[in-house]
């Protein structure tokens, strides 16, 4: 797990450290850090072997907003 840890920040620091020297715009920063932490997220999950189940989350996430 702390091997999981280590290369989040590590592929996190270094997907920041392109994005600022391309200079892309805040939106797909963004975006970026959200996939990069679901991603792990969703793989922690299973390495602790209590995976999520995506197909419940969204249903939640979509019956909050309608």
């Amino acid at each position: 797990m702390i091997g999981l840890v280590i290369l989040y920040i590590l592929f996190l620091s270094g997907g920041l450290i392109v994005l600022k020297d391309k200079k892309f715009s805040r939106k797909e920063t963004a975006f970026f850090i959200g996939v990069t932490t679901l991603g792990a997220i969703l793989w922690g999950s299973i390495i602790v072997r209590h995976p999520l189940d995506l197909n419940k989350a969204i249903a939640l996430i979509i019956n909050q907003f309608l």
